[in-house]
């Protein structure tokens, strides 16, 4: 991937985060899932999905196994998260698809975390960030305004692959420049 296609795809993903604030925002104060707040969702869900296929895309050789399987797999939970939350605004139904969904966006996302706190391509906190998001979105049920710290992770991670023009080293040889830390 280009620098500029990363770039533009961390863009998308900061979006996609600003969104996902949005729409957990919106269902704090409202407390019920309406159409409009449903489609938030899905839109959201493709922006982490470009996020995370950014990180794989331009990072894959660095974060090795965990972190690349870790995007991958949260690549098809957020798509199935966003088919499920689509499938719910055109019939009603779709929670099983949404479960399944989050529980991959889930485990890839915390594998993704781990591979950025692991491997100095992006400053560890981002990573711990997207990990504290992570968890505190597994109390979604509980209250609404816990899907608020993975939206803020992902603005702070999109906006970083967007505004950040790196030195050729950090996207260098995937045994040495690791880039931002050195």
């Amino acid at each position: 991937m280009s620098k500029l296609r990363c770039q533009r795809a961390g863009a998308v993903a900061a979006v996609g985060g600003l969104l996902w604030v949005g729409w957990a925002v919106a269902l704090g104060v409202t407390g019920t899932e309406s159409d409009p707040i449903l489609l938030a969702v899905v839109l959201s869900a493709l922006g982490v999905v470009a996020g995370l296929y950014a990180v794989e895309s331009f990072y894959g050789a660095r974060i090795k196994r965990p972190g690349t399987g870790g995007t991958w797999l949260g690549i098809l939970g957020g798509l199935v998260f966003a088919a499920g939350q689509a499938l719910r605004i055109v019939t009603g139904n779709g929670e099983i698809v949404v479960g399944l969904g989050v529980l991959a966006l889930v485990g890839g996302s915390l594998l993704t975390a781990v591979a950025l706190v692991r491997t100095p391509v992006q400053p560890p906190w981002l990573g711990v960030l997207l990990a504290v998001g992570t968890v505190a979105f597994l109390g979604f049920e509980v209250s609404a305004w816990l899907a608020l710290p993975y939206g803020l992770a992902w603005i702070a991670l999109g906006h970083d692959l967007y505004r950040y023009d790196p030195p050729d080293g950090r996207f260098g040889d995937a045994r040495g420049d690791y880039g931002w830390s050195g």
